[in-house]
């Protein structure tokens, strides 16, 4: 109806000029009645009501379940094996640890010696390399027995020598890096910086592996030879290791033995509290371990495994390192005997633990005496004394 239709309806005028009574009906303006729903017959009504039945206990059913994966995943959370990988998110972007309450700190640690403990004893240290008690196994595997062989099937590019130039002090690293001289004078002690900045690992610790920087080029075998043949380039990789040893609450005793020890006084409190609750660290001591192993520096992965496990189990200051230092850092001992003794290590101190003693402080890993331990660079009666002064 348009604007004037609707006007004369109004108005109820005919043609005439006459009013409309308001007795006469107007054409449409009947009342009328909707067709009734058919009336549903009792079968039928019987078969509605079950479908809806079946439906309300299938709601309900399905909210049960899904309350109950929650409340699993909830309880999951809270395993002690679990837990570190959300505190380590919660704690990844910043390593301030000296400016958390000091309450929270207590309160996280008394949890993790209780809860830890456990768990921790039940982590075997077989003498077998093939079979491994750990879900990581299967990888591990691969990937540390590519390792172990030195990547007999990495390509290599010739004309690449970033690595080299980079431990020569000759280019910077990439991206919001700098020279290799700058990096242990500057960055020393800048715990903030060595925590946050993901890119300048790759380049101090460099493998035959694409690593997460793009700007960082694998580890070229030619490169390694240019490096072990100049002596500053060499020194600096041993260089790298103590800036990232300090990082972690270490420092180096013995460059010879590689003996290691805790910072002094209590500066190793907090840099041992951001290391158990940050598991990226975890990938990067991996990548530390087999770098040293590249180069004339395996002889300092087995005091640094003697030191972690001593702390993770008889001093329960490192548990969270315990599962990765099982099995990933031990494996990147390149020597058979090695790793079986520090297996033996980790299994006499929880034996120690599970009878409630504290083993005797002159209780130490014992390397075997076939262990290649030689200083780099040293000549042939300096590096058989060495051999000697470190068995």
């Amino acid at each position: 109806m348009d604007h004037d239709d609707s006007c004369n309806a109004v108005q109820c005028i005919d043609g005439s000029g006459k009013d409309i009574k308001s007795s006469e009906k107007i054409p449409g303006g009947e009342k009328q009645n909707l067709p009734e729903e058919p009336t549903l017959s009792e079968e039928s009504a019987k078969k509605q009501k079950t479908t809806e039945e079946e439906s309300t206990t299938k709601e309900k059913t399905g909210n049960a379940q899904q309350i109950n994966k929650e409340q699993n995943k909830s309880k999951t959370n809270t395993n002690p094996t679990n837990r570190q990988i959300s505190n380590a998110s919660a704690h990844y972007m910043s390593d301030d640890d000296d400016n958390e309450n000091n309450s929270n700190n207590k309160s996280f640690a008394r949890i993790t010696r209780s809860s830890l403990f456990s768990s921790k004893l039940s982590i075997r240290f077989d003498d077998s390399d093939e079979e491994e008690n750990s879900s990581y196994t299967s990888w591990a595997q691969r990937d540390i027995a590519e390792y172990r062989n030195g990547y007999p099937d990495v390509r290599q590019y010739p004309q690449i020598k970033d690595n080299y130039k980079f431990y020569a002090n000759k280019m910077p690293s990439f991206p919001h890096g700098d020279y290799i001289d700058n990096i242990h004078d500057k960055w020393f002690g800048d715990y903030h910086r060595l925590e946050i900045h993901h890119g300048y690992i790759q380049w101090l610790f460099p493998l035959q592996e694409k690593g997460l920087n793009f700007s960082a080029e694998p580890l070229q075998k030619h490169e390694i030879e240019l490096i072990k043949n100049d002596m500053k380039a060499l020194k600096r990789i041993l260089t790298s290791y103590i800036l990232m040893l300090d990082f972690y609450g270490f420092e180096l005793v013995n460059e010879k033995t590689g003996e290691i020890r805790r910072l002094p006084n209590d500066n190793y409190k907090s840099r041992f509290r951001n290391l158990n609750t940050s598991s990226h660290n975890y990938l990067r001591i991996t990548r530390i371990l087999k770098c040293l192993g590249e180069f004339d520096y395996e002889h300092l992965k087995f005091p640094f495994l003697e030191q972690i496990l001593r702390e993770s189990i008889t001093e329960n200051t490192l548990p969270n390192c315990l599962r990765s230092c099982k099995d990933y850092w031990i494996e990147t001992l390149k020597s058979r005997d090695e790793r079986r003794a520090i297996r033996l290590y980790a299994r006499e101190l929880i034996d120690y633990q599970k009878k409630g003693i504290k083993p005797p402080q002159s209780h130490c890993a014992v390397r075997p005496t076939t262990s290649a331990t030689k200083k780099p660079k040293q000549s042939p009666s300096k590096t058989m004394k060495q051999r000697n002064d470190s068995d």
